[in-house]
C-alpha cells in the first residue's frame, strides 16, 4: 500500500522547493537568488523522480532518493538565508526526510514492481485505496507550505498594473 508514497512525498517537496525557487529568484542577480536558485533544479529532480518511480512501478534509486533528500534539506537551509519562508523549508525538508528514507527502505528491501502478474480485485482495491490515502494527506501538507512562499507575487511576472478598484454595488443609494 506503501509502495508509491515516496513517489507522493518527493512530489508535494518538489512543488514546494519551485515555489521557493520562484519565490526568490529575481533578475536583480543578488545574493538571494544565489541562495534560493538551487531550489529551482531540486524540485525539478523530485518531480521527474517521482514520475520515474511511479512510471517504472517501483523505487529507482533508492540510495539515490536517500542522498538527494539529504541535499534538498541541506539547500533548503542555505535558501534560509536567501529570505525562504521557514515553515515551507521545514515541511518540503521533512517531506524529502520521510520519502528518502522510504525508498532507501524499499530498495534495501529489493521490493520487485507494484504490478506483477495477475492481481486480486482486493489488491488492486488496496492499491488504489493506498495512493488515494498518500495524494490527500501530502495535499494536506503541501498546499499550506505553498501558502507561505510567495511565489505569485514575484515568479508570475504578470504585473496588471494598478490598484484593485472596489466598486461599491450601493454606493448611489
Amino acid at each position: 500500500m506503501l509502495r508509491t508514497w515516496p513517489a507522493l512525498l518527493a512530489w508535494g517537496a518538489g512543488l514546494i522547493h519551485l515555489a521557493i525557487g520562484a519565490s526568490i529568484v529575481a533578475p536583480s542577480g543578488d545574493a538571494t537568488t544565489v541562495l534560493c536558485a538551487p531550489m529551482l533544479l531540486v524540485g525539478s529532480v523530485e518531480l521527474g523522480w517521482g514520475i520515474a518511480v511511479l512510471r517504472a512501478g517501483r523505487i529507482i534509486g533508492g540510495r539515490g532518493a536517500a542522498a538527494g533528500a539529504i541535499a534538498a534539506v541541506l539547500l533548503g537551509a542555505v535558501s534560509l538565508g536567501g529570505g525562504a519562508p521557514v515553515g515551507a523549508v521545514a515541511i518540503s525538508s521533512a517531506l524529502a526526510v520521510v520519502g528518502g528514507s522510504m525508498a532507501a527502505r524499499a530498495a534495501r528491501k529489493g521490493e520487485g514492481p507494484a504490478g506483477m502478474g495477475e492481481e486480486p480485485a482486493r489488491a488492486l482495491r488496496v492499491r488504489a485505496a493506498g495512493m488515494a490515502l498518500g495524494v490527500f494527506l501530502v495535499a494536506a501538507v503541501a498546499t499550506p507550505a505553498l501558502a507561505l512562499t510567495d511565489a505569485v507575487g514575484h515568479g508570475s511576472g504578470h504585473d496588471h498594473g494598478g490598484d484593485l478598484v472596489v466598486v461599491d454595488p450601493h454606493g448611489g443609494h
